[in-house]
Order: structure tokens, then C-alpha cells, then sequence
């Protein structure tokens, strides 16, 4: 019988065919059809696109796993497909878990970029040329900025490998010091703080929690301003304005209820020090699912999207039954 991280590897692998799929269809749409989203909106859209793919095909690679206990958690790697080093893995892993802060700072630099369209309509125009290096270079320095402070407090010592070892082999049969990992244990033998596991935890929440910050403040000024600033544009750019708006907001909601909300115990747990003992690296086959689910949604709520997929569907459909009404006549024929 197939145990809980290896039935979650098998939707992992779906996750990643879902999304190649789903946003190689979108990025086609992009470059060949789309008219109407601006050139600099296109690239973003494209790129965070790809990086949906990465970001799934990553998870298959690195093979990310978690599992608190009591006033521990465990973050390792349950990759033995390929010939490399624990410092590989664990590598792999500090990559997957940051590049979860990359997608949300890129989601931040699009609200950011809507903001401004809408307040200050000619500040775009510095989002081209060189100021792509600039806002390509926000989401990639917010990545390292979570990830970073991994490798430096969260990296093992004997303490924090004794206390997690008798339930890492009851729980996966597996001998901790095999597994390239980091731990957090937040208390010692005497109840005092691990400061450097804490200054994890507090590092990675503040990190996070400015990027929610800048989409909060760009979010609401958006909604309650909206109206008033959309009548300085024509009708069919208010509209597409408004679906930019609530794309973004889906793009945002998605892995915040994927993740983030479920991801909150896996970080609070160590600090709360109670009885527990549960497998929270489930939670990455939920944040496997957004890069296919965040296109999906795009491509339905933005309008333009929809007319081109229901033209595509128009010319292949009369093409197939037009095949079909030919090979019957050349058989009633024959």
C-alpha cells in the first residue's frame, strides 16, 4: 500500500503535466492572438506563466516534504531519483520553497503595475527597457530573501536531529541524517528559545507578510478608486482594467488559501510547543494545483481570452464534422 508522501509525489506529477499544459496553451494565446493587453502586460503574463511551469517542475526534482512535531518541523527532501548530494537537496528544496515568495513578489510588481496604470497613467511606460531589469530583479531578491535566512538558521545540529529522529523513522522508516533537511526546534531541554530557529521564523513571516502588505494597499485604493479613475478611460479599457483587476485578486486569493493559510500551523505549531504529530508536506500537493488553476482562471475572467479559445473552437469543430461527412460519402460511394 502506497504511503501518504507517495501518493502526494503521484499528484505531483500531475500537477506538473496539468500545468505544461494549461500555461504553454496560455503563453501560445499570448504571443500569437492576444491584441488588446499591452506589450509590457504580456511579458508579465507570460513570464509568470513560465514560471508556473518551473515552479511544478521543481517540485518533482527537489521533492519537498514537512512534518511538525510538537515543538519541531522538519522541511527535507524525499528525492532518491537522481545521483547527488545531500547539499543538492537541500539546495533544492531552499530553491522550491523560495521560489513560492518569487511567484507572490511577482503577483506584488502586477498590482504594483496596476496601480499605476490606473493613478499615474504614463508611469508604465518605465516598466520597459531597462526597467524590466527592475522589476524582474524585485521578485528574484524577495525569493533569496526567504530563502536565505533558511540556510542560515535553519540548518541542523545535534539537538534538533535527536529530537526529530525516533519520529521521522516511526513515520517514514527513515534515518534522519540520510534525509538532506533543515529543522526548526524552537525550545531546548529547559524551555528556552533557539534563537536561531526563531530568527527563522520571524524573518520568513515578516518576508511574507510585506508582500501582502503591498497588495493590500494597492488593492483597496484600487476598489475604492476604481470608478472614479476609470472615467479618464475609453469603455472597452475600463472593462479590461476591471478584469486585470479581479484576475489579480483571484491570483492572489488561490495561493493564499492553497498555502498560506494552511502553511500558518506548519510555522506556528514549534512556537505554540503542543502535543502534535502530522505530515504538513501534503500542503504542497494543494500548491501544486495553482499554477494550472491560476491560467485557467485568467484565461476566463479576462474576456479577450475567452472570444479566442471560442474561435479556435469554431474552426476545428466544422473542420472534424466536415472530415467526417466526406469519409462517409466516399464510403457510400465506394
Amino acid at each position: 500500500m502506497l504511503k501518504l508522501h507517495e501518493i502526494s509525489y503521484l499528484f505531483t506529477k500531475c500537477g506538473f503535466g496539468a500545468a505544461f499544459i494549461v500555461n504553454l496553451f496560455l503563453i501560445f494565446l499570448t504571443v500569437f492572438y492576444v491584441k488588446k493587453i499591452l506589450s509590457t502586460y504580456k511579458y508579465m503574463i507570460i513570464i509568470f506563466a513560465l514560471m508556473g511551469v518551473l515552479f511544478s517542475g521543481w517540485e518533482i526534482i527537489s521533492r519537498p516534504f514537512a512534518h511538525n512535531y510538537n515543538k519541531g518541523f522538519l522541511y527535507f527532501s524525499l528525492s532518491n531519483s537522481y545521483d547527488a548530494s545531500q547539499e543538492f537537496f537541500q539546495f533544492a528544496i531552499v530553491v522550491y520553497g523560495s521560489f513560492y515568495l518569487v511567484i507572490l513578489a511577482f503577483i506584488v510588481v502586477q498590482f504594483i503595475f496596476r496601480y499605476l496604470s490606473l493613478f499615474k497613467p504614463n508611469f508604465p511606460k518605465k516598466f520597459l527597457g531597462k526597467g524590466i531589469l527592475l522589476w524582474m530583479s524585485y521578485p528574484l531578491l524577495a525569493g533569496a530573501a526567504f530563502g536565505g535566512p533558511l540556510y542560515c538558521f535553519g540548518t541542523v545540529d545535534e539537538y534538533s536531529d535527536e529530537y526529530l529522529r525516533n519520529e521521522i523513522l516511526e513515520q517514514y522508516e527513515m534515518d534522519i541524517e540520510q534525509l538532506p533537511r533543515f529543522a526548526i526546534v524552537t525550545y531546548d531541554e529547559e524551555g528556552n528559545f533557539r534563537w536561531r530557529n526563531i530568527c527563522y521564523l520571524i524573518t520568513s513571516i515578516f518576508v511574507m507578510g510585506s508582500q501582502y502588505f503591498i497588495i493590500l494597499f494597492c488593492g483597496l485604493r484600487m476598489h475604492f478608486s476604481m470608478k472614479k479613475e476609470l472615467q479618464n478611460f475609453s469603455v472597452q479599457n475600463q472593462s479590461l482594467q476591471k478584469q486585470f483587476f479581479t484576475a489579480l485578486v483571484v491570483q492572489t486569493l488561490a495561493p493564499t488559501l492553497l498555502f498560506v493559510v494552511p502553511a500558518a500551523p506548519i510555522l506556528l505549531g514549534p512556537l505554540l510547543d503542543i502535543e502534535m504529530s502530522i505530515k504538513t508536506g501534503t500542503i504542497y500537493v494543494f500548491l501544486n494545483l495553482y499554477p494550472p488553476l491560476d491560467s485557467i482562471a485568467f484565461m476566463v475572467i479576462v474576456s479577450e481570452y475567452k472570444t479566442i479559445v471560442n474561435d479556435l473552437c469554431k474552426r476545428v469543430i466544422p473542420s472534424q464534422q466536415s472530415n467526417q461527412v466526406s469519409q462517409l460519402q466516399s464510403t457510400l460511394v465506394s
